[in-house]
């Protein structure tokens, strides 16, 4: 292939992240019409139940999705991650679509069922594809498109169905869109071949063989950090609003307002890990990706537990009063998304090429796990508290303290990469020679 006709990185990565910036909008349009839903009949169910019903349809896609994930990776390693990328983007945006002309429950269900089939399968696609797009020196950036785009697709899909437009037009606008840039992703990627971007000719797939990178040990610690770090994402994406109520005493829209302002800030350190981390491997720092998430977990760290801990004057809203609290969320969640870009990153580069995908799918049932493990655990932890005689407000600090504080453990791990992810890498480079 001739370097005029060579596929353009930025223009592909730019696709791929209006793609995930939509079907994520998708996802979470749910939450923004669930009431409005159960008022149009199309979730059954009395006052008591219908929220039964309602979590259904986030739950069973998840379940199912989350088995058939690991099948997609394997068949992104047998067959090209642009043919299953595509595959996927298509169904999403059938899912999506049909979504928008739903019913009754069952149509409702099952359409966002074939969504979410998707929607989880393809994580692991994008992430071994972003390997094939961007060489190891850009990886941190490319992969911080995906991050950033999905954070910001939240934001999105909350004002498109919450504020914009009706329900149904929001998810039919969104469907549509998520098919306008699967197409063109898929023609503009044309080229990417597995291993593409190191100029690694893929050998052949052998499924026998995943079991020896999953015996890599920068693979081992990346696979063991991985519920542990995201535990406390999910515990926070869920109830950072009521704990900012209760603990503090303020309004709703106050609390949405800094939990709003924090998100935000995940995307700009997605953005930021991944580039900082880009600019130092580019300079021969091998370490550079551990390196950063150990500098950025440890501020997120301690500015996210210096905000569950601020003593907060309980009930007052005026700005100077929200805004220290406000600044240290907001660096909570920033600095602490350094490690997101690098972690994918990491894994990318000490995995061959053909099996990326597969290793991948791993990884993605893991950091599901984990954002669904948070939630659960942190209310035992709360009733446990208050069940021992302490205050509500006290039982929300020192349960979220507690789980925040499982990144120490990731710290540890990542001070262990330092060693074993340069050696790694280099070895997996010798066998792609």
């Amino acid at each position: 292939m001739d370097e005029g006709s060579r596929p353009r990185t930025g223009l592909i990565l730019g696709l791929l992240g209006l793609l995930v910036l939509f079907y994520f909008a998708g996802f979470y349009m749910l939450a923004a019409i669930i009431d409005t839903l159960h008022l149009e009949g199309l979730i059954p169910g009395t006052e008591e139940t219908w929220r039964f019903y309602a979590g259904l349809l986030r739950t069973i896609p998840q379940i199912i999705g989350i088995a058939l994930s690991f099948i997609w990776g394997i068949l992104a390693d047998r067959y090209g991650r642009r043919r299953i990328l595509l595959i996927l983007g298509l169904l999403m945006g059938i899912g999506l679509l049909g979504t928008s002309v739903s019913l009754n429950y069952y149509q409702l269900l099952g359409f966002m069922t074939l969504f979410g089939i998707a929607m989880t399968g393809i994580s692991p696609v994008i992430y071994a594809f972003v390997a094939d797009v961007a060489p190891p020196e850009k990886r941190g950036m490319g992969y911080a498109v995906y991050y950033a785009s999905s954070v910001l697709g939240m934001a999105i899909g909350l004002v498109i169905a919450g504020v914009l437009f009706h329900w149904r037009i929001a998810y039919l606008s969104t469907g549509v869109l998520v098919l306008l840039f699967a197409i063109p992703l898929f023609l503009a990627s044309r080229g990417v071949t597995i291993g593409f971007a190191e100029k690694i000719s893929a050998g052949k797939y052998k499924l026998s063989f995943v079991v020896k990178y999953l015996k890599t040990p920068t693979v081992l610690l990346v696979l063991v950090m991985i519920i542990p770090w995201t535990m406390p994402w999910g515990m926070l994406s869920l109830f950072a609003v009521d704990y900012l109520m209760t603990r503090w005493g303020i309004s709703k829209p106050s609390a949405s307002l800094i939990v709003s302002l924090a998100v935000i800030s995940i995307a700009v350190g997605h953005v930021l890990g991944g580039v900082l981390s880009d600019r130092r491997v580019k300079r021969g720092d091998l370490r550079a990706r551990p390196k950063i998430s150990i500098i950025g977990i440890i501020i997120g760290y301690i500015a996210m537990v210096s905000m569950l801990a601020y003593p907060y004057p309980y009930g007052e809203e005026t700005f100077l009063n929200l805004l220290p609290p406000a600044i240290l969320a907001i660096a909570g969640m920033m600095f602490t998304t350094f490690a997101y870009p690098n972690i994918s990153s990491v894994l990318s580069d000490v995995v061959k090429p053909e099996y990326r995908g597969t290793v991948f799918a791993i990884y993605n049932i893991l950091n599901t796990s984990g954002w669904a493990i948070g939630p659960f655990v942190y209310p035992l932890i709360v009733g446990y508290l208050m069940g021992g005689g302490m205050s509500e407000r006290d039982s929300l600090l020192y349960s979220a303290i507690s789980i925040v504080s499982l990144w120490i453990l990731c710290i540890l791990i990542w001070i262990a990469m330092l060693r074993t992810y340069p050696r790694d890498r280099e070895r997996i480079l010798g066998e792609g020679s």
